[in-house]
């Protein structure tokens, strides 16, 4: 089975200009994990290191149906390699978001409906750590998965299917959960 079968078959993904929230499953988690190694795979032989992160890979946790993945570059790794290895495997180059993603890729199982992120970074620089820090603190507190979640109701209910207002919206919790890790 494809890695993007797993994805679709763990109910993933939503189409471009959708917003739908729904509860992270253990399929969501396992289907995150396995498109991890198998971007670990992918990018054999390159300084990276992967990491599944978001939402959708805390349990019980509110989320945007789309596993993300962070992948480090260590220092001294040239991006555009990854970039080509990416794109072999079917992942779409969305460009450079800088401090609000890094370099974001996506992943389709069928045109306009996206079932994964990676999001390329440096390898233990702050958006590297961040990632990490938030999705362990959500995973191990279950009180700042109810303010989080909290916060994305009311963000859901205000923004429609507006996907830039409601990440927008998320910056002051997210940087409030991190400061208080």
């Amino acid at each position: 089975m494809s890695v993007v079968t797993q994805l679709t078959d763990a109910n993933l993904g939503l189409d471009y200009g959708e917003l739908r929230l729904d509860t992270t499953t253990m399929a969501w988690v396992e289907a995150g994990e396995a498109l991890r190694v198998h971007v670990v795979d992918v990018l054999r032989g390159f300084s990276v290191r992967v990491e599944q992160i978001g939402s959708s890979s805390v349990l019980d946790l509110l989320a945007k149906p789309i596993a993300d993945l962070a992948v480090g570059l260590a220092g001294g790794q040239v991006f555009e390699p990854i970039r080509s290895a990416l794109e072999v495997d079917g992942w779409i180059d969305r460009g450079d978001a800088g401090d609000d993603g890094g370099h974001v890729f996506v992943l389709e199982d069928r045109p306009w409906h996206r079932v994964a992120h990676a999001h390329v970074v440096s390898l233990g620089g702050d958006q590297w750590c961040n990632y990490l820090r938030l999705r362990d603190l959500l995973r191990e507190s279950p009180a700042a998965r109810e303010r989080y979640a909290a916060v994305k109701r009311s963000l859901l209910e205000g923004s429609g299917n507006d996907r830039s207002a409601y990440t927008i919206g998320k910056t002051d919790i997210v940087t409030s959960l991190i400061a208080t890790d």
